[in-house]
């Protein structure tokens, strides 16, 4: 049922912006938004929900551990609104995603949410220009050493010996 849902949203969608959006018969569309990012919806059975997917780029492969570990420790901040971040080896991409379930979805709350995913895609991917021009964040990373050849950082959270207890 909320796979039907999914495709009555992204229809009603569609007809509210003047153009016809397509479910394929893997439960998938893609949207491409003002030329610059294609959002990539899919419905997830196992959780009963949509998925919501981009790319924010390549990882090059210098600043790649710090651009990793950036995202790694986005994961798990509360800032950042139930968003996962991922890395494909093979593309070398930083993925952006939002899963939700669809039972309590209708077409407004999907273009709020929608508004939310492209604000987010649109911070991220700044801060993936600002780490390929080497404006690497740092604040919230705490490097063990700054000696040469130990550039391992370390989670603010892993260093607490509170945290280490839980």
């Amino acid at each position: 049922m909320s796979r039907d849902l999914m495709v009555q949203i992204i229809d009603d969608f569609g007809r509210e912006i003047g153009t016809q959006l397509d479910v394929d018969d893997e439960a998938y569309c893609c949207l491409a938004v003002d030329d610059e990012v294609q959002i990539h919806l899919k419905f997830n059975e196992h959780f009963n929900g949509m998925i919501f997917y981009t790319e924010l780029g390549e990882v090059p492969n210098i600043g790649k551990k710090e651009i990793l570990r950036h995202y790694v420790m986005q994961n798990g901040s509360i800032d950042s609104d139930n968003l996962t971040f991922s890395f494909d080896a093979e593309s070398k991409q930083i993925g952006m995603v939002r899963a939700l379930p669809t039972a309590f979805m209708n077409v407004d709350n999907f273009k709020k949410i929608l508004e939310k995913f492209i604000e987010h895609y649109q911070k991220e991917h700044e801060d993936m220009e600002k780490f390929l021009r080497g404006e690497l964040p740092r604040d919230d990373i705490q490097f063990a050493s700054s000696g040469e050849g130990i550039d391992e950082a370390v989670p603010m959270g892993a260093m607490d010996p509170q945290f280490m207890r839980m």
